[in-house]
């Protein structure tokens, strides 16, 4: 009987790109274009300058390109720059299940992706398939066991599969892609230290992201030149976490990889904050839209389900955030500034809103009111809808009402949406015209020249 990691390397090694449903492929390409914006959106973020530094002091060999930049960089290196800055902004995509349930952000990894396939000459049909391969693997895996009930962070997921597939992309076989995940599996595996309600949320939540890729490209390379691990390294951790999972461990969809296609049930977010607070900011600008200003607010309650009423979005802390990663995991900060500036973009973040009275006094007007029956509704039927209600002070009531948030699967962006939005998160930060160029690049992808182009595209002006 084949281990899981052998089911997981057979289905990245076999796929090919005629054999993938124009619908994923098209997913992908989108995908692709939205995680490049979201990399190139925080290039001037503090924990992207602090690993960019760190990557060029570094040195070596000139395998890849950092993000952003003409400078090569070994291909390790310029995952940890790229994985922090896809990650940082809380912008990029995120998988949702058809029921409830936490999941992860599946484009974490590639930047990774992307590193190895300029350093080995690869082609864009080559990039996008081993795309959609992580892509799936990590769904199957997500709906296979819950990280989180085991105190592990969802970045596990692409730390266990991203080895897999990068070797694949490197021209090792099978087996070495097997050893790999054994790796990573001993090595990689990630603890959740900083999303916890009660406690503020450190920079790591981006580098994170960074280091794992990095320790993933260390894994698939070892492997490939013959150091080898346990083939069965998941059966081993799921047997030893499922004694502490309150849910549990299936490992049929890994089994069945193939038998459905998951890539285009991943979301791409309206918003740079996190997944559920999307329907409440969404909520909060319809009100703006409508003529509702925040100076007329006496008072705000959201009406939602437990994760954007409650846990880190909802918590005590999350009504004094004291840092970036804080405010866009925080549900009344968001809401608080579609309410003051009409929009929620990476630009509610620049020079620290959530320490300014005015941001301080409208949060204190918001209340969030947690519904058993939204609850049920999410755990259910995957909604993620919300009910926001002003009370103004001249005694008028507004509502607004949404059930699923934009972006998500039930409510896809158009190519007109992703556009608008890779143009927010690129504006004075890369020429006017790259978020368009990027989108299209991506669209026709298919040729080694076709990825040096994007690549190319990506080389931006610094603020």
């Amino acid at each position: 009987m084949k281990t899981l990691a052998e089911i997981m390397a057979d289905y990245a090694f076999s796929l090919t790109y005629d054999s993938i449903p124009q619908e994923a492929m098209t997913a992908a390409r989108r995908h692709l274009a939205d995680s490049v914006a979201c990399a190139l959106g925080a290039y001037n973020s503090a924990a992207a300058r602090a690993v960019r530094r760190y990557a060029v002091e570094q040195g070596g060999r000139k395998d890849a390109t950092i993000i952003g930049t003409e400078q090569k960089v070994p291909v390790g290196l310029a995952a940890l720059v790229g994985g922090t800055m896809v990650r940082y902004l809380d912008a990029n995509d995120i998988y949702v299940f058809s029921r409830g349930g936490p999941s992860g952000h599946f484009s974490d990894g590639t930047p990774a992706l992307l590193a190895l396939a300029e350093k080995h000459g690869r082609s864009g049909e080559d990039l996008l398939v081993c795309l959609v391969a992580s892509y799936e693997i990590q769904a199957a895996l997500a709906a296979s066991f819950n990280f989180w009930d085991c105190g592990l962070h969802a970045e596990t997921n692409v730390a266990w599969v991203v080895p897999i597939v990068a070797a694949r992309l490197m021209g090792a076989t099978p087996k070495e892609a097997v050893h790999a995940c054994g790796l990573a599996v001993a090595t990689g595996t990630v603890l959740n230290t900083w999303l916890r309600p009660g406690h503020n949320v450190p920079m790591i939540k981006g580098v994170a992201v960074g280091l794992v890729l990095e320790r993933a490209l260390e894994a698939a390379e070892l492997a490939a030149l013959g150091v080898m691990a346990t083939e069965d390294a998941l059966e081993t951790v799921f047997s030893s976490l499922g004694r502490l999972s309150a849910s549990a461990i299936d490992p049929t969809y890994v089994e069945q990889l193939g038998s459905r296609w998951t890539t285009p049930r991943n979301m791409i977010k309206t918003y740079p904050a996190q997944l559920y607070t999307q329907a409440a900011i969404e909520a909060a600008l319809s009100l703006y839209r409508n003529g509702i200003r925040a100076d007329r607010v006496r008072k705000v309650t959201l009406y939602g389900h437990r994760s954007v009423c409650g846990g880190v979005q909802g918590s005590p802390e999350a009504f004094a955030p004291t840092s970036q990663e804080a405010a866009d995991h925080s549900t009344p900060y968001v809401m608080a500034m579609a309410l003051l500036r009409g929009r929620l973009t990476s630009r509610e973040y620049d020079g620290s809103p959530w320490e300014t009275s005015e941001v301080k006094a409208l949060m204190s007007k918001i209340e969030l009111v947690r519904e058993p029956e939204r609850d049920r509704a999410m755990d259910k039927d995957g909604i993620l809808g919300v009910r926001l209600v002003a009370e103004l002070t001249d005694g008028r009531v507004e509502e607004a009402v949404v059930r699923q948030p934009k972006g998500h699967p039930d409510a896809p962006l158009s190519d007109a949406e992703l556009l608008e939005k890779m143009t927010s998160l690129l504006d004075g930060v890369a020429p006017a015209d790259t978020p368009r160029r990027l989108l299209a690049l991506c669209s026709h992808l298919s040729t080694p020249e076709d990825l040096k182009a994007l690549i190319e595209a990506c080389h931006i002006r610094q603020s």
